[in-house]
């Protein structure tokens, strides 16, 4: 496989090559796998339609680090509130509350970022779930296998 880590562990990557996955019927490839830089980090494309992005979640484990591709994204990191959009970078420490909303009228894109890795594996199983299998339970139990923490509404 081309992109498998090099003896030296060095790991090129081609967007054909990019594992495609559906989490929550999104479209995202995972470009760096946790099993590929040694849990140091993941990388994943992520694609929103309008409308489209996460309720308020944090992560203990990870910071997390979103790159604007394309499109116009309304992001909330703890107490700041923003629309941005192409060439816009977005770092969230651990336990920082966010969310993110493509508020434009196209498809967005972004990159993300986890430091540690471990975002991919967590939408690996989100998007094995896809079809009858998929509850609220199930998804409430990955979410916390891998740090990803919805707070309660206030």
């Amino acid at each position: 496989m081309q992109n498998e880590p090099s003896k030296t562990g060095a790991v090129i990557v081609t967007p054909e090559e990019a594992e495609a996955i559906r989490p929550f019927g999104l479209d995202m490839q995972v470009l760096l796998g946790s099993e590929q830089t040694g849990g140091r980090l993941s990388v994943i494309m992520a694609c929103h339609r309008p409308g489209e992005g996460p309720p308020d979640h944090l992560h203990f484990t990870q910071e997390e680090c979103f790159f604007i591709v394309e499109g116009t994204y309304e992001v909330t990191a703890g107490d700041t509130t923003r629309t941005v959009g192409a060439g816009a970078i977005v770092y969230l420490p651990r336990g920082v509350v966010h969310r993110f909303r493509n508020v434009g009228t196209t498809t967005a894109r972004m990159l993300d970022w986890s430091v540690p890795g471990g975002q991919d594996r967590y939408f690996r199983e989100i998007s094995a779930l896809a079809g009858p299998g998929f509850s609220g339970e199930k998804v409430a139990l990955i979410s916390e296998k891998h740090d990803t923490n919805f707070p309660a509404p206030h």
